[in-house]
């Protein structure tokens, strides 16, 4: 069993953080027992006494504060709550260790304050950290993947080449673009989703290209797209927007009057992208699987970005919308 998964296990991790800070502490007040003149008894039974409560005020952090609320980026909340966590464990010990008859042992009372405060913050960031950095490339293996089993299948080739063939028949001169067009959305897939983040003006121009690409496929689909906003100096995770167009493009294809309206607004560090397209409000041959809407939300996660995507339905038109606060810049 890995670290992480170690990690991720409540009581596995408990039980292997409280083991090692047990014997850390053993280790710490060992001269300071035997300089009182205590035995060695003492030092596991009374020291043992002394560092119960702190098992139990860190599970308690572990469940009522870093789970709900570091775990899910709520830092404002979790970090008041750290501070009340902290001061109500000082009082506590400097109330218990008199008690138990530690109060001698100041060792065992700073050491326990320490731990149950800043080392077990750091920790929890530096390995949640690491494992956020997993999943990120854990989702982008993924949809590489995905887009390969998706488009380098023979299926899509088959439909490429009979539409590169039908054209070439009537339209001769205008396949060497047709091809150079596949050619592009392939090799920016492939490469972008060995990334981490892509421009939004790279990732615009693939969704434009996609677009025209399938606007050659069906000449009856209307597009009207609107771009606002530098797309230049911020970055976003590549393909985000891929699955709501694909979902556009797709059912806007049954209807009489296919259209698409994709509109993006760029404001500093936030965007905002809506895509609305006509569907077919009953009698559709096609079954939403809805495995775009839910990689998309699963990878909104893993990136903890700040985010609203809503899905509406509205009369014989579809309508995505998805905001995004505080995106990375192409210069950080």
């Amino acid at each position: 069993m890995t670290i992480a998964k170690i990690y991720q296990n409540f009581i596995l991790r408990n039980i292997l953080v409280n083991t090692l800070v047990y014997f850390v502490i053993l280790a710490c007040v060992y001269d300071e027992v035997k300089q009182e003149g205590h035995d060695i008894n003492f030092l596991f039974t009374k020291v043992a006494l002394g560092y119960f409560p702190c098992i139990i005020w860190v599970t308690c952090f572990n469940v009522f504060i870093i789970r709900p609320f570091l775990f899910r980026k709520k830092l404002k909340f979790f970090f008041a709550l750290l501070f009340v966590y902290w001061t109500g464990f000082f009082y506590f010990m400097d109330w218990f260790f008199p008690f138990v008859g530690l109060g001698s042992l100041k060792t065992l009372q700073m050491l326990s304050l320490i731990i149950n405060g800043t080392f077990f913050y750091f920790v929890h960031i530096v390995i949640t950290k690491k494992m956020t950095q997993a999943d990120k490339d854990i989702m982008n293996f993924k949809s590489e993947l995905s887009f390969l089993k998706q488009q380098l299948n023979p299926h899509f080739l088959l439909n490429a080449m009979n539409n590169l063939y039908g054209e070439s028949l009537s339209e001769p001169d205008k396949v060497p673009d047709r091809i150079l067009n596949l050619s592009d959305m392939l090799r920016y897939q492939i490469e972008a989703s060995k990334k981490d983040f892509v421009s939004v003006e790279e990732e615009i121009g693939f969704v434009k290209k996609y677009i025209e690409y399938y606007t050659f496929r069906n000449e009856r689909l209307n597009v009207n797209q609107n771009i606002e906003g530098v797309t230049n100096e911020i970055e976003i995770p590549p393909l985000f927007f891929l699955p709501l167009v694909e979902n556009a493009v797709k059912f806007s294809a049954e209807t009489a009057e296919p259209f698409i309206n994709l509109d993006l607004k760029v404001k500093c560090r936030n965007l905002t992208f809506t895509i609305k397209n006509s569907y077919l409000d009953s009698g559709s041959r096609l079954s939403g699987t809805g495995i775009g809407i839910e990689n998309l939300k699963r990878r909104l996660e893993v990136y903890g970005l700040k985010h609203h995507l809503s899905c509406q339905k509205e009369k014989n038109m579809f309508v995505v919308k998805l905001s995004i606060w505080h995106l990375p810049t192409a210069v950080s």
